[in-house]
């Protein structure tokens, strides 16, 4: 039995790279399948427990994870572990070089392989299964670290803001062996662009692998994106989205950007903190308001509109972009039109707080963007907090009130307007507010 006052944790992975000849996922440019595998995907879980509450907090390889997915591994690991379904964390790396895992605005049409999601579904499920049955006294640290330098913000002419900083989680033996290393850090993983047919994790390969050579071959390292939606490696999405691409866009590149994450991570382990073993999880339904669209048939005629003109075989670079914002604003609609909500309509999001110690991680369901999270930071009542992006869900892009007086591919693939930003923040504070009173009453952070 593990002492009062003590974490428990255990660690588990499992590759889940799909086959060669694989659709690929994240570009609607992209033409071709999967020919190669640079690097392997993976599913890394890590599960805690104070000796009271348990939680696990996965790194799927993938570019996004649906509701409906979430829902059946979630409950089939509460069922196999006992950890509620509220308290289980599957985020995406959001790699635009792995298998298509959903339908959405950007893939419309584009084929699943529902032998290859099946046994997604069940590796994930077996990975946290296996962490879980690891659960062993361990210690836990945490830290947030300066870090420039990668990413960029994509809609500025000076590239900022971005989140300054990189999380860190250490897990250690009780006898100081390091076991496992967490890296959050929001930026696109989309150093590599739609001309890519090569199965990777992007940079983040390159990080996981610095920090192994570093640390030790039997560490474990995990990576996990945070509020990324305008953040990327320099490339203006406008342009990637239709086929433009620059010529950075390198493994080179992203092996330079994925070695400096890990050496700012490694620079920064010397503010490490142990956190004390106090765990807890809150979860909402953020209500987000739908924007509203023209009626489906005209939404419809303006999609095959803006698709015949690109039959012109002096087809400019505004008449791809018409077409593609065409296409997603009439997959929209449709969606708002099945909606089942009443009016006016709104989007259920789910948000969710893991608070390990002195650090409060906030679940974001999509691509948020950066000045959104930054505004929770900033009013957030703990020492140290940090994002859990493309979690549990994938509501697509979700725009700042600066970004949506501007338009561009990111406001035109959200489905929610400007409002909905201070919605989401609203619900993560009171989820905030509400771990801090169980801190409060259990002890000082």
């Amino acid at each position: 039995m593990p002492k009062q006052g003590q974490w428990l944790i255990g660690f588990a992975k499992r590759r889940i790279t799909p086959p060669l000849g694989s659709q690929m996922a994240g570009f609607d440019a992209r033409v071709g399948i999967s020919n190669a595998v640079h690097d392997d995907l993976y599913v890394r879980a890590l599960v805690l427990s104070d000796g009271a509450i348990k939680a696990a907090l996965v790194s799927v390889e993938v570019i996004a994870i649906s509701a409906k997915m979430s829902l059946a591994i979630r409950r089939q690991v509460e069922h196999a572990t006992g950890i509620p379904l509220s308290q289980i964390f599957l985020c995406a790396t959001h790699t635009h070089c792995g298998p298509v895992t959903l339908h959405h605005f950007f893939n419309q049409g584009q084929p699943l392989d529902e032998a290859y999601l099946e046994r997604l579904t069940s590796t994930v499920v077996d990975t946290i299964r296996q962490a879980a049955d690891a659960l062993k006294p361990r210690v836990l640290k945490t830290a947030m670290v300066p870090c420039g330098g990668i990413a960029v913000n994509r809609r500025t002419a000076d590239g900022l803001p971005v989140d300054p900083f990189a999380g860190v989680l250490l897990v250690e033996e009780m006898t100081g062996e390091r076991v496992a290393i967490g890296v959050f850090y929001a930026c696109h993983t989309t150093v590599l662009g739609p001309n890519t047919l090569s199965i990777t994790q992007d940079f983040p390969f390159y990080t996981l692998e610095a920090l192994r050579r570093e640390l030790g071959p039997e560490v474990e390292p995990f990576y996990i994106n945070g509020a990324e939606g305008d953040l990327s490696i320099g490339h203006k999405s406008d342009l990637s989205a239709v086929g433009v691409i620059d010529s950075f866009r390198t493994f080179e590149t992203a092996q330079r950007l994925g070695e400096k994450l890990a050496q700012a991570v490694l620079t920064g382990m010397t503010h490490l903190v142990e956190e004390q073993p106090l765990l807890d999880v809150r979860s909402a339904y953020a209500p987000l308001p739908l924007k509203s669209y023209d009626p489906l048939p005209e939404m419809a005629e303006r999609r095959r509109l803006a698709i015949a003109a690109l039959a012109d075989s002096k087809t400019t670079l505004a008449a791809k972009q018409t077409a593609l914002f065409a296409r997603i604003e009439e997959y929209y609609a449709r969606l708002y039109e099945e909606s089942q909500t009443p009016e006016p309509k709104y989007l259920p999001a789910e948000i969710g707080i893991l608070r390990l110690g002195g650090t409060a991680f906030v679940s974001l369901p999509g691509e948020i963007f950066v000045c959104v999270a930054l505004a929770i930071r900033e009013r957030s009542p703990f020492p140290r907090t940090l994002f859990l992006g493309l979690a549990n869900d994938y509501i697509g892009y979700l725009p700042d009130e600066f970004a949506s007086t501007t338009s561009g591919y990111e406001v035109v693939a959200s489905r929610v307007p400007a409002e909905a930003g201070r919605v989401l923040q609203q619900h993560a504070l009171q989820l905030l507010e509400q771990a801090r009173e169980v801190v409060c009453a259990e002890g000082e952070i």
